[in-house]
């Protein structure tokens, strides 16, 4: 018997063996921690209709042999929801930086424009006013085609989600179609997994070679992005200050940002309410996207006025001095983001930040560095140490930064963001990194509620915070 036609005989399909129901089809999955064929009989013992397998096993329910069940969940997944990627337009992002604030400009664009869009990402899963689900970057086989399923029965004629290197590696949205894929830039994060740089970009070509798509969007300002252009097929639509679709200024303040693009000849003029410099690129992937679509310029105009992205680059206070909470949590980014307070800033800029336990450690020295490199004062604390000692995550941080007399330690990340706002005077800015939209901070398997953005209201007392009344 073969696995299409189990589907139509099964009431649901999982690869954790705990979730299995009666008349379930499991699916034994070998992760980095765990070996799903070691809970086959678990599986058994929940009344499963079958179980799907890399190896022979012995059990009293079907067994099905696949060379990858890996590929044959998402399969699986992709034909038991009803193949929503092929009734949807689906544009995937991916990159190491700007794929949640990508995602939301192309979101905006195309509700602005009346195409219904569903959004999958790190803060949510949402179409339009309905959240569907707390953000994963990039959900298991199973939740992204249930969910891209639930966008269809809502509505939605496109889906836009983040698409992540991990996600990729792990066959997480196979076999989908995609109407557009996005590569925003490339730069270290996550080689605690991959290994290598190598590796890590391997992962996220897999998107543009493995997956079918009509259109191919690529920053060739950014190195990787360069060598992706060089080796893909297809339709493929450059951005940057040489591409395709060609950058030819942009100007921000903490009123917004102004840019203007050229595309096929005509230039383009747009204002948003988003704050940075290396938002250019992030605009320029959702107008690219956007052009080539053929949406009404108005339509473009009016969702990056009004678009909104919690926790990047989001001025939370603003009265005698400025306070920015922002995501940034790779060497890349932590520069990006504090280059442009420097420049922002009348006064001193004041950073908070840490860096996440268990994961890549060859990141933190150059964090450090990264803050070293635009800041007044450094403040190194905490971000979600999980199950490392915080202190020795701070070490780490350290070694990448020279000047340690501009340094100041608190473990204790309430404690560090009272320190930074209690030093601030007037012209000052102070720029809290690491969490942004995060509403805990994971501690020894436990997530503690904790939001950088409320912390600061509360010791201010929320008079100049913004949102407050």
């Amino acid at each position: 018997m073969d696995l299409k036609s189990i589907l139509e005989r099964v009431s649901g399909i999982t690869s954790n063996s705990k979730e299995v129901k009666k008349n379930y089809l499991f699916f034994a999955i070998k992760g980095t921690t765990y070996d799903g064929h070691d809970f086959v009989e678990e599986a058994v013992q929940r009344e499963a209709y079958g179980v799907v397998v890399e190896r022979p096993v012995r059990a009293s329910v079907p067994v099905i042999v696949v060379e990858d069940t890996r590929k044959a969940l998402g399969l699986s997944a992709h034909h038991f929801f009803g193949k929503p990627s092929e009734k949807l337009k689906v544009v995937g992002v991916t990159g190491t930086n700007g794929k949640t604030t990508t995602t939301h400009l192309i979101e905006a664009i195309l509700n602005t424009a009346g195409k219904e869009a569903g959004l999958v990402g790190t803060i949510y899963y949402r179409f339009k006013d309905k959240v569907l689900g707390e953000g994963r970057t990039t959900p298991d086989p199973i939740l992204w085609h249930k969910t891209l399923k639930e966008f269809l029965n809502l509505g939605a004629k496109y889906a836009v989600a983040e698409v992540s290197s991990h996600a990729l590696d792990q066959l997480r949205v196979y076999p989908t179609k995609f109407r557009a894929v996005v590569f925003t830039n490339l730069s270290q994060d996550h080689l605690d997994y991959h290994g290598t740089m190598e590796n890590y970009y391997e992962s996220k070509k897999r998107l543009f070679t493995e997956y079918e798509s009509d259109l191919k969007i690529i920053n060739v300002d950014d190195p990787y992005g360069r060598r992706l252009a060089s080796e893909v097929r297809g339709k493929v639509i450059t951005y940057g200050r040489e591409g395709d679709l060609r950058i030819l200024s942009f100007e921000t303040t903490f009123g917004g940002s102004k840019i203007e693009v050229e595309y096929k000849g005509k230039r383009y003029a747009f204002e948003t309410n988003l704050i940075g410099e290396f938002q250019a690129y992030n605009l320029a992937a959702a107008i690219a996207f956007a052009l080539e679509e053929e949406l009404e310029q108005e339509a473009i105009k009016e969702a990056l006025r009004k678009v909104r992205v919690p926790g990047r680059f989001e001025v939370v206070y603003s009265k005698e001095f400025l306070v920015v909470v922002d995501y940034a949590h790779t060497p890349d980014a932590i520069d990006n983001v504090l280059k442009t307070a420097r420049r922002l800033t009348k006064g001193r800029l004041i950073s908070v930040f840490g860096a996440g336990g268990n994961r890549d450690r060859e990141k933190r020295p150059l964090m450090g560095r990264a803050g070293e490199k635009w800041s007044d004062v450094l403040i190194i604390t905490s971000d979600n140490p999980r199950y490392e000692e915080p202190e020795e995550i701070i070490k780490d941080i350290l070694k990448g930064i020279e000047d340690k007399g501009k340094v100041i330690v608190e473990p204790d990340r309430r404690k560090a963001i009272e320190v930074a706002l209690k030093m601030a005077k007037k012209g000052d800015l102070v720029a809290i990194l690491g969490k942004g939209h995060e509403t805990y901070q994971e501690v020894k398997g436990v997530k503690y509620p904790f939001n950088d953005a409320e912390v600061v209201k509360e010791i201010l007392g929320g008079d100049g915070c913004i949102g407050e009344s």
